[in-house]
């Protein structure tokens, strides 16, 4: 059964120079695609979605298109809030949030308080995220808990371990979607840890092309996928 779908969105700058305009644009075109998939995926019956909008290795481009994608970030949560509450989608950041201005983290915070108690589907929006930083952050927090005597060493397993994680209480993914062609056919330090046993779709479309068509496509390769998990 598909539960949780992961998206590496991908090629928004690439649009944006394929079609000759700002790269601002390409962003705005993908943020709206965005919105679209979290449809798509209720309608599925997908009941969690993670989608990587922001890595660790992001932040060594321009300060310009930094600033840019977290002007449309706090645009975008600020303006969907109330149409995440009425479609009851519970909306969460994960992800390094030290480097966040202060207005996001208010921004943030709100749309997570305010989103808290919805079911329909949970979406995660990695932020400043990279797997090998969440499993060092996770293993300083166990590491904590082991000097405070909270917790022994041999009682740590690997459920006591994915307790640590950003992703605590969230099931692993079920299907990784990357877009953005066969030059980029890899994970590129999207959760390592909850994807181990993920099946993976990569789509020749950029970010701001991906279709419903497109989606539809992903869903029935993972459903004609025999999953052993190692039986």
């Amino acid at each position: 059964m598909l539960q949780h779908i992961g998206v590496i969105m991908d090629g928004n700058r690439r649009w944006a120079r394929a079609h000759k305009v700002e790269l601002y644009m390409g962003h705005n075109k993908g943020a709206e695609n965005f919105g679209h998939v979290c449809d798509w995926c209720m309608g599925a019956g997908v009941k969690f979605l993670t989608v990587y909008a922001f890595s660790t290795e992001n932040w060594r481009r321009s300060p310009k298109e930094i600033e840019h994608l977290f002007a449309l970030l706090e645009k975008y949560f600020i303006e969907e809030k109330a149409r995440c509450i009425e479609k009851g989608v519970r909306a969460r950041v994960i992800g390094e949030r030290s480097r966040f201005e202060p207005r996001i983290l208010r921004v943030i915070d709100e749309i997570e308080r305010d989103t808290a108690t919805l079911d329909n589907l949970h979406v995660q929006i990695a932020l400043s995220y990279g797997g090998r930083d969440e499993i060092v952050r996770a293993a300083k927090k166990l590491a904590a808990d082991v000097k405070g005597g909270g917790i022994k060493i041999d009682e740590i397993t690997e459920s006591i371990f994915e307790k640590y994680l950003d992703t605590s209480g969230v099931p692993d993914i079920d299907l990784v979607i990357r877009t953005g062609g066969a030059e980029n056919r890899r994970l590129s330090n999207f959760m390592p840890w909850q994807t181990a046993y993920s099946e993976l779709f990569f789509s020749d479309l950029l970010w701001p092309e991906f279709s419903r068509e497109e989606f539809d496509r992903a869903v029935k390769y993972y459903e004609s996928v025999k999953r052993k998990l190692g039986r």
